[in-house]
C-alpha cells in the first residue's frame, strides 16, 4: 500500500480448512488474532473479481488462523477464495495515540537525513524481534537502505501531512543492492 491510500491490507487467505467453507488466513496484524476485530473485508486478487466479505467467526489454532465468512458454506466455495488479500477501509482502524503510527501510514514517505539528502522512500517494514526495520528504496535505483525504527535515535521526525520522515542516518551505513540478496 502506498501512503495516502484508503484501504489497508490486513491479511490474506492462504488455503481451506475442513469441508464447511472455512479458510486458513495469514494475518498482518499484531497480535495476529486482532484481525478478527474487523467484520467487513475487501478481498482482492489479480485478475479476479473484487469481493466484499463479512466475517462470520474466526479462531486461532496452534497452526494459524481459521475464518468463516457469510455465504461461504462448503470447501469448493472456500477454494475460490484462496490467494485473495484481505483489506479494510482506513476508517475501520482504531485511532493511534500521539507518536504511534500504522505501518501502512509510513509506506511511501520520503526519507531524508539530517543533511537534507533524500535517501529514498519507505518501501516496507519488517520485524526482527528486537525492533522494527525500515526498508528505504532509492527512487532512481534498486538500492535499499535498512534503518532500525528506533524513535529519537534514528527516526527523528515523522510528518505524515508533508509525506516526509527525517532520520539520523548516513546512506553508506547499510546499503543493500540486488546483488547482495
Amino acid at each position: 500500500m502506498s501512503h495516502g491510500t484508503a484501504d489497508i491490507i490486513v491479511g490474506r487467505i492462504v488455503g481451506v480448512h475442513g469441508i464447511r467453507g472455512q479458510v486458513k488466513v495469514h494475518s498482518d496484524c499484531r497480535p495476529r488474532e486482532s484481525l478478527f476485530q474487523y467484520r467487513q473485508f475487501i478481498a482482492r486478487s489479480e485478475g479476479r473479481p473484487e469481493l466484499q466479505l463479512q466475517l462470520l467467526r474466526g479462531q486461532a489454532t496452534g497452526k494459524g488462523l481459521i475464518a468463516a465468512f457469510h455465504g461461504i458454506n462448503d470447501r469448493d466455495q472456500a477454494m475460490t477464495l484462496s490467494g485473495y488479500t484481505l483489506s479494510i477501509r482506513r476508517e475501520q482502524l482504531p485511532p493511534t495515540r500521539n507518536g504511534e503510527y500504522y505501518w501502512a501510514d509510513l509506506i511511501g514517505l520520503r526519507v531524508e537525513n539530517r543533511q537534507g539528502i533524500t535517501l529514498g522512500r519507505v518501501a516496507e517494514l519488517f520485524e526482527t524481534g528486537s525492533n522494527d526495520v525500515l526498508v528505504v528504496r532509492a527512487d532512481d535505483t534498486n538500492e535499499e537502505i535498512l534503518i532500525p525504527f528506533i524513535r529519537t535515535h534514528y527516526i527523528e521526525n515523522i510528518d505524515l501531512t508533508g509525506g516526509v520522515m527525517q532520520v539520523d542516518w548516513e546512506p553508506r551505513w547499510s546499503q543493500v543492492t540486488e546483488d547482495d540478496r
